[in-house]
């Protein structure tokens, strides 16, 4: 029996055999054995070894989070809850993974650094919907006006960023308590008015 090989298999093959061994560790013939193939039918789809493989799979997983990030922002008309809903969206996706692939801290932390790296037009696209969220805000008068919202969103990025691997690894209860409460936070601050 032959077995039909196409990118998506490979690069399924491709998240379990990282997110079980790190990319460092992991190699093409692992890939290929959990695939049931020789090494070189990977070469064929992806000419370019493991690092061409390793785009593709950051790749299709950017696409996928921005997808599910874009739904999420406009199953919600509040531009406080669209904020809170295309974080959590991202973030649960990759807290499925990591539940999904069983991933180790040490693997994840390789990983994120990996995902950190890899520049792509993915963080243009999330900083683009957190801007539009913030000038339906302002337009909605929720939120402040602000001379910068590229400069905002790009604040808000970043914070999120450095968050994203603690709160992957909670529970994704927790993990919605802390969003909750940095949006909190961000909202509403934490300075107690005077009168």
């Amino acid at each position: 029996m032959s077995i039909i090989l196409d990118r998506n298999k490979i690069l399924d093959a491709s998240v379990a055999v990282i997110a079980k061994h790190g990319f460092r560790k992991a190699s093409l013939t692992d890939i290929a054995r959990l695939l049931g193939v020789a090494k070189t039918a990977l070469y064929y789809h992806f000419p370019g070894g493991k690092q061409e493989l390793l785009h593709a799979v950051i790749q299709r997983e950017e696409d996928i989070i921005l997808e599910e990030m874009r739904r999420a922002v406009v199953s919600q008309e509040d531009p406080r809850k669209q904020l809170r809903s295309l974080i959590l969206a991202k973030l649960i996706h990759f807290h499925r993974l990591r539940e999904l692939f069983d991933v180790i801290i040490d693997v994840g932390e390789e990983l994120f650094k990996i995902y950190s790296e890899h520049k792509t037009a993915f963080q243009t696209a999330e900083r683009e919907m957190i801007q539009d969220i913030f000038q339906t805000g302002q337009k909605l008068n929720m939120f402040k006006p602000s001379s910068n919202i590229m400069r905002l969103a790009s604040s808000i990025q970043s914070v999120l960023h450095h968050l994203e691997l603690p709160l992957v690894f909670n529970s994704r209860e927790d993990m919605e308590k802390e969003i909750d409460e940095l949006l909190e936070i961000l909202f509403y601050g934490i300075a107690v008015k005077q009168n």
